[in-house]
């Protein structure tokens, strides 16, 4: 059943969410990141910053039930596509966001059955300043009923590439347990099955768990903040980070991020990226762009 246009423009209640030091440290920890500006405070000052600064995934904890979306995760499923996350300044420990989520465009796709939503996550402080602006890219289709109750987003199987010979400036390797998925699932508030429970995964054709597609997100985000950490010019961030999830992710894998910065301009710069897992697949695709005070 076609998705209802009527949805689009449709907002979510807003949140007032206090940016807490002790979440920032915790969704760091979760992701495996120990750079020590998102841990100490003496760190972050040293590296350019008033405070603790968030990881450039870290707002996707402030997340909405596709419920409150408009859809009906009961008898349809979501499959998430892309991420998009664009900073206009760092977002700090002690300030406090409004958050709300808002349906921008629903498209119907050339499939029976498929409908492409563009969610977007607005971010701005009390006096209306934005901050963050996220963009989620999702595929929503109908599932007969008697698959419904079982499937949840991520739950379809995107194919991977093919191995491909890859050569980058920035690499970093990263080895996914089900611990750290148990981890993420905590901090980021998605408890999905298929993340955590290997029954509910294989009732839906899955041979186990797998891990969230922002996870691997995550690591690319990881991947540029350590870059920025060695780089002489203090308090660089990124300014904008987007992805698109190719391929699924499971307990025992390990990922290599790479990213290749492209040319300079003024305080801006461009950076190439993807991962790949141990079989030269690639999982992600996509790019972003650092900014330098």
């Amino acid at each position: 059943m076609p998705l209802d246009q009527s949805l689009i423009g449709h907002e979510t209640s807003s949140e007032h969410v206090l940016i807490a030091a002790e979440d920032i440290r915790e969704f760091a920890d979760a992701i495996g990141d120990a750079n020590p500006i998102f841990h100490d405070e003496f760190a972050a000052q040293q590296a350019g910053f008033t405070h603790l600064p968030v990881t450039p995934t870290f707002v996707t904890r402030l997340r909405v039930s596709f419920a409150d979306a408009g859809l009906d995760p009961e008898h349809s499923q979501v499959l998430h596509g892309e991420q998009e996350y664009v900073y206009t300044r760092p977002l700090l420990a002690g300030e406090t966001v409004v958050s709300r989520h808002r349906v921008a465009t629903i498209r119907q796709s050339g499939r029976g059955g498929m409908a492409i939503m563009t969610l977007e996550h607005l971010c701005d402080t009390p006096n209306g300043e934005r901050i963050v602006t996220g963009k989620s890219t999702v595929l929503v289709r109908d599932m007969p009923p008697e698959g419904a109750a079982a499937a949840g987003a991520g739950a379809a199987k995107p194919r991977p590439t093919q191995p491909q010979e890859s050569t980058s400036a920035l690499t970093l390797s990263k080895h996914v347990t089900q611990e750290q998925i148990n981890a993420y699932a905590e901090v980021s508030g998605d408890h999905n099955p298929i993340h955590v429970n290997p029954e509910a995964a294989r009732s839906v054709g899955l041979d186990g768990t797998i891990a969230h597609g922002m996870l691997s997100m995550a690591f690319a985000g990881q991947m540029l903040t350590d870059w920025l950490a060695a780089q002489a010019e203090r308090g660089g961030w990124v300014a904008r980070l987007r992805v698109r999830f190719q391929a699924m992710v499971r307990p025992g894998d390990t990922l290599i991020c790479h990213g290749n910065p492209g040319e300079r301009a003024g305080n801006r710069q461009p950076v190439e990226l993807w991962i790949e897992n141990q079989h030269g697949e690639r999982v992600i695709s996509g790019d972003a762009e650092v900014a330098f005070p």
